[in-house]
């Protein structure tokens, strides 16, 4: 993994929280945000995809309709380039969760 994948990859994330707050209504994920600051995207993604459940925030996400699944961490993993940082299990994981709530248009990996 070069480090500027890495880095580019914590820019996404981030972006994916400012995404949040553009929704209506916005969502502020200040435990997300929280998370980033103090592991980064990488570190921040493969804890939230070893979870058995999907966190609160990827539920608040979901309430926001089909827009806030899209900039879900879920989502953005499962594209390209930002797949290939991650293994088969852990897409595996972030495209059941997405299949379970009928998200369209899931990237293929």
């Amino acid at each position: 993994m070069s480090k500027k994948l890495i880095n580019d990859f914590d820019s996404a994330m981030r972006n994916v929280y400012d995404a949040g707050l553009k929704l209506n209504p916005p969502y502020r994920a200040k435990k997300f945000l929280e998370m980033l600051n103090k592991s980064g995207g990488k570190e921040t993604a493969d804890y939230l995809l070893s979870t058995k459940m999907p966190s609160e925030g990827f539920a608040e996400l979901y309430l926001r309709g089909e827009k806030g699944l899209k900039i879900s961490l879920e989502y953005l993993v499962l594209t390209k380039p930002w797949s290939g940082l991650f293994t088969e299990a852990q897409l595996a994981v972030a495209k059941k969760r997405l299949t379970d709530l009928n998200c369209p248009d899931i990237p293929s990996t």
